[in-house]
């Protein structure tokens, strides 16, 4: 579709406080689809500007692009998010047609209650670049969400690999693909994309929505990558008046779980929860076993999360950062932490002050998560010294997948947002 005037004015302009507080935005609903079936399971809901008389695609992203650029974010997504529910409240949708609406992280933290309505009616779905920005907050607020009987999802998943690195740590239920997914002909990209989704999806019974499906090519090819449902033109353009449909005999959500822990603690204070003796070893020992996790991660990919924790440390060796260097290049999202110093020292990586009562400042650990694996390597020093007078640390090493990504989750706790 061609971009039309108005979405070019929005974009402009920015002119989306007259649209919202006047009433001017339009609210269009896309059927999501089971593949095998053709039965509708959901509502994927859309925005425009009642100024336009149709709806074009151009048009909810010049709107999306505007809210998402503005100061007042977070307002201007919860009123859509507001119209919305309404909408379909008016249009006496039932709450078993599951809404999936598009949502910006600052809008989470002003969510209202829905622990009395169908378990995960609606499901706010995050683009993942949105939460690269802001994980602390993000992740803090998805544990409210879903707290208040929200569902949780991603967007725009897998024409970058890199979008996929926050999956473990969101935990979404439904895993929309990006649009362009379809049209990829590097089978070696979609063949990573598919370990990735389903490593997700085995672990966590969430459920993959093909976007963009414009015909049964491909929906052959959704099908071919396993995935079971589907939404675009080929099952019927976004509408003002969707069909509601009877609750579906099989939910395809009722077995997805979600580990909706608070991110706290530290990599030690989480791995001593596995109730193992940590191994004792001195510095050069602990300093090889931790390069030899950060080496791994370097074929690790575009999908995993890759955190270094350097205690105290004001500088690292050269070897180290060099190391970092090559991490932040090849893998999704690079974090570097100390106490002793505020910005990391690889400019690709995020960092963030580490307070001096902060027990994260004690610690030295390399944590990696991905959709299909992780580990984690943490060490801390004991109070006193060997009995040849060296210093000792307390160390562990794991694969475990939920120490993994509790640790990931408490360290992202920590990280400044948006540089």
């Amino acid at each position: 579709m061609g971009t039309t005037d108005a979405a070019v004015r929005l974009d402009s302009d920015l002119d989306l406080e007259r649209l919202v507080r006047s009433g001017l935005i339009t609210t269009y609903f896309s059927p999501v689809v089971d593949l095998d079936t053709d039965a509708v399971i959901a509502h994927r809901v859309f925005h425009g500007s009642a100024e336009v008389p149709s709806f074009g695609m151009d048009d909810f992203v010049a709107l999306r692009r505007a809210v998402r650029g503005s100061p007042l974010a977070g307002d201007f997504d919860s009123s859509l998010r507001s119209i919305a529910l309404r909408e379909a409240e008016t249009l006496e949708l039932p709450p078993s047609n599951r809404l999936l609406l598009t949502t910006e992280p600052q809008s989470l933290v002003t969510v209202e209650d829905r622990t009395g309505e169908p378990d995960r009616s609606a499901i706010l779905h995050l683009h993942p670049e949105r939460v690269a920005m802001a994980p602390a907050m993000t992740m803090r607020s998805v544990r409210q969400a879903r707290s208040l009987g929200w569902g949780i999802g991603m967007s725009s998943i897998g024409a970058d690999l890199t979008t996929t690195s926050f999956l473990p740590l969101v935990n979404p239920s439904v895993v929309m693909l990006h649009r362009d997914v379809l049209r990829i002909d590097d089978p070696k990209h979609i063949a990573e994309l598919i370990r990735l989704l389903h490593a997700h999806v085995e672990r966590t019974e969430a459920i993959i929505i093909a976007d963009g499906i414009n015909d049964e090519a491909d929906v052959l090819t959704a099908r071919a990558m396993g995935v079971r449902f589907g939404t675009g033109p080929y099952y019927g353009n976004p509408s003002r008046t969707p069909v509601p449909v009877d609750a579906a005999r099989e939910d395809p959500l009722a077995s997805h779980y979600t580990r909706n822990l608070p991110a706290q603690g530290t990599p030690f204070t989480i791995a001593q929860a596995l109730r193992r003796d940590p191994m004792v070893m001195d510095g050069v020992m602990l300093e090889a076993q931790l390069a030899s996790l950060e080496e791994r991660t370097l074929t690790a990919g575009k999908s995993a999360v890759v955190i270094g924790v350097f205690a105290g440390s004001e500088t690292l060796q050269d070897t180290t950062i060099d190391r970092y260097t090559r991490v932040a290049e090849k893998v999704g999202y690079t974090v570097m932490l100390s106490n002793g110093f505020d910005t990391p020292p690889v400019p690709a990586a995020w960092g963030g002050p580490v307070d001096t009562s902060d027990p994260l400042g004690q610690e030295y650990a390399v944590v990696t998560v991905g959709p299909d694996w992780s580990g984690m390597t943490v060490g801390k020093r004991r109070p006193a010294p060997g009995a040849d007078g060296r210093t000792e640390y307390d160390v562990y090493v794991t694969t475990d997948r939920y120490a993994c990504v509790d640790a990931a989750r408490s360290v992202m706790s920590r990280i400044r947002a948006l540089r």
